[in-house]
């Protein structure tokens, strides 16, 4: 809810239901995809229903002591009023290729859908991961802090019995109050992811969430076969049905007519001048400036620029899988030194404290080595979302 400020958990599977859900790119496309269709309906109404209209004319054209227009262009005057049928024949071969032509649209909007989803994803998923790293900031700092203020109490019973001194205790301070800063830095930091996620998800929402460890696995290999690469398929397939659209109007035209009413030039006895006539129109191109052939030669030249764009484009999508998995791979190593490394900071950590309890060891030494846990802690963050970053690169271009 809006201006609330309570804790509730999200998932990354929420973010991107709320994304799909919100956004008008998808919505758009999908209207694109309905409206492809109903050409189809338009292309068989053009093409195999009769198109009846009515038709109605008065002309009154006098001739005023010899003035006026001849009347044996005009008849003086002209009334009518028809129902008018026109019927193509023989086009069972047009309303194929504009089926065929909606089909293939209807691909291609729903190609650009599943592209911006995709997109739309990987930009949701990357905002997550940032916005989750800062969370697992927040802890880690509450974990020093606790660390910080249990020695802080040792210290200080120390110092009350004259075995340490109070600087002593103000190393402890100092540090507590570094860390309280960088704490509400990411605090800061996390409120702000928070409210990007929200905006690219289309949520208007001011609520504290506490975002969930995002699980996010390797896609399996798609061995080469991409849906980046569909969308030129689709283009390929366009063009060569356009080029017979464009080819059939050199195909002969053929159309019966019928129409039924009134006509008349003369007032007198107009009830008799109902009738009806029907016929046939017969239409062929013979000669256009040799436009077929110039339009073979535009198909075939955009043919193959889509060929070579599409080879580029199987080349980058290749590239950025294995570039990314090596990377991940690199990564796999690294972090594995520096959970091991953590480790044996939790190990020195327990037997500093041991020696502290005993008043055996520096209290300069002991914050020294606080800090490096804590910079080995954000190091092992700052990792795992590096890695969860390039495993979201990888799925990208792994589909």
């Amino acid at each position: 809810m809006v201006g609330a400020f309570y804790v509730q958990a999200q998932t990354l599977q929420t973010y991107l239901a709320a994304a799909q859900a919100n956004n008008p790119t998808l919505r758009e496309n999908e209207n694109l995809a309905s409206i492809s269709n109903l050409e189809v309906n338009k292309a068989k109404a053009a093409y195999k229903l009769p198109e009846i209209s009515t038709s109605g004319n008065f002309l009154y054209a006098p001739v005023v002591k010899g003035i006026g227009y001849d009347n044996s262009i005009t008849n003086g005057a002209w009334y009518s009023a028809q129902l008018n049928l026109n019927q193509p024949l023989f086009t069972r071969r047009q309303v194929e290729a504009q089926e065929n032509n909606a089909l293939i649209n209807q691909g291609i909007y729903r190609q650009n859908t599943a592209l911006s989803q995709h997109d739309l994803d990987r930009q949701v998923t990357e905002q997550y991961i940032l916005t989750w790293q800062n969370l697992e900031r927040i802890d880690n700092s509450r974990q020093v802090l606790d660390i910080l203020t249990d020695q802080e109490a040792v210290v200080r019973v120390f110092v009350e019995n004259a075995i340490l001194a109070q600087s002593d205790v103000l190393f402890f301070t100092i540090e507590k109050k570094n860390q309280e800063l960088a704490l509400r830095d990411y605090q800061i930091a996390y409120r702000q992811g928070l409210a990007t996620l929200n905006l690219i998800c289309g949520l208007v929402d001011t609520a504290y969430i506490e975002l969930q460890q995002p699980e996010i696995r390797m896609k399996a290999d798609t061995f080469g076969l991409s849906n980046f690469l569909r969308g030129y398929q689709l283009d390929s397939f366009l063009l060569e049905n356009n080029r017979e659209l464009s080819e059939l109007k050199y195909r002969p035209q053929v159309a019966v007519f019928a129409n039924g009413g009134l006509n008349a030039i003369m007032w007198k006895d107009i009830y008799k001048k109902f009738g009806f006539s029907a016929g046939i129109n017969f239409s062929m191109a013979l000669f256009d400036g040799h436009q077929k052939d110039l339009n073979r030669q535009q198909m075939e030249l955009s043919q193959q620029t889509s060929q070579v764009q599409r080879d580029f484009q199987a080349k980058q999508v290749q590239q950025q899988r294995l570039t990314t998995w090596q990377q991940i791979e690199l990564l796999d190593a690294k972090i594995e030194a520096v959970r091991q490394q953590l480790s044996d900071y939790d190990t020195l950590l327990n037997f500093y404290r041991e020696r502290i309890a005993q008043g055996e060891l520096s209290v300069n030494d002991y914050i020294n080595v606080i800090k490096s846990y804590a910079a080995a802690k954000a190091d092992f963050t700052s990792l795992k979302t590096t890695r969860l970053l390039w495993i979201n690169d990888y799925n990208y271009w792994n589909w």
